[in-house]
């Protein structure tokens, strides 16, 4: 586990990501983030080395949605954003459905996924993540460092 986790948050990013105890790098997409948890699509290739930006149009979805307590980022050895699209309903599709089992309105929801495709156009935010006494901390970091 990584002590400190400089990251460029993107929603709808695409992450080339791997870890000590994984076989290759894989890729996830960035659905949605916050101090508790990410929420990310999964996909099934896996690379010897970090891909470029035009493997995105070719990967394969595995998990439409999954949220992930967002501390388990720090385990990630390797994590770039390598590109990013502007997020779409489909894209959200699985994350909506999460959202109704836990009695979000459809109107909240979709109130909520217009937020989440709107930060999709937005730069990324420059972020260092680390732990203090168990608890996630979140900085903003000056660009480009």
């Amino acid at each position: 586990m990584s002590d400190v986790l400089d990251i460029d948050v993107a929603w709808g990013g695409f992450y080339a990501c791997a870890s000590r105890d994984s076989d290759g790098i894989s890729v996830i997409r960035l659905l949605d983030f916050n101090r508790d948890a990410y929420h990310a699509s999964l996909f099934n290739e896996r690379f010897d080395a970090i891909p470029g930006p035009e493997v995105i149009e070719n990967l394969s979805l595995s998990i439409g949605h999954v949220p992930i307590d967002a501390r388990g980022l720090l385990n990630f050895d390797t994590l770039t954003l390598i590109g990013r699209k502007p997020l779409t309903q489909d894209d959200l599709v699985g994350y909506m459905s999460f959202l109704a089992e836990f009695d979000v309105s459809e109107a909240e929801g979709k109130k909520f996924a217009d937020s989440l495709m709107a930060f999709s156009n937005d730069a990324p935010l420059a972020l260092r993540l680390y732990l203090l006494e168990g608890k996630l901390q979140i900085e903003e970091r000056p660009k480009g460092k």
